[in-house]
């Protein structure tokens, strides 16, 4: 199987004032035939999940190395690719296929896992139980 991806745009009008432009990504097969709908395989995901129920057909074709495989074609895609718009595109899809990092930090005196709020620009040093330790002493 020699993958590939098939980006195409997908212009949308609203009552004819606002429009909205959609990059649909679609892996194929060049080993099956050159035109587009014969040699279609799947649609890449905007999520890959590691869960043991695939929740696509990409997932349930490729397994385990789902999230390999459409970080490969993406790059893939990112060299060949010369318009700003589609390298914009391919670029967002990967930042959604990165892995997001856990927003919890260590209680200085305990140790204990804080989950910092996304709403605060300040991180927490203590966690609940000694922050309220520390306030019952004075």
């Amino acid at each position: 199987m020699k993958l590939q991806l098939f980006i195409t745009k997908k212009v949308t009008k609203h009552y004819g004032t606002t429009t909205s432009t959609k990059h649909l990504f679609a892996v194929i097969d060049s080993d099956k035939s050159e035109q587009y709908p014969q040699n279609f395989v799947s649609v890449l995901p905007r999520n890959i999940k590691a869960i043991v129920k695939p929740a696509n057909i990409f997932e349930e074709m490729f397994g385990d190395q789902s999230l390999e495989m459409a970080n490969q074609l993406l790059e893939k895609a990112l060299t060949l690719r010369p318009d700003a718009e589609i390298v914009k595109a391919i670029r967002e899809r990967l930042k959604l296929l990165s892995p997001k990092l856990i927003n919890k930090t260590n209680c200085h005196n305990c140790g204990k896992p804080i989950s910092q709020s996304k709403s605060r620009y300040r991180v927490y040093k203590f966690c609940y139980d000694c922050h309220k330790e520390g306030y019952s002493k004075n």
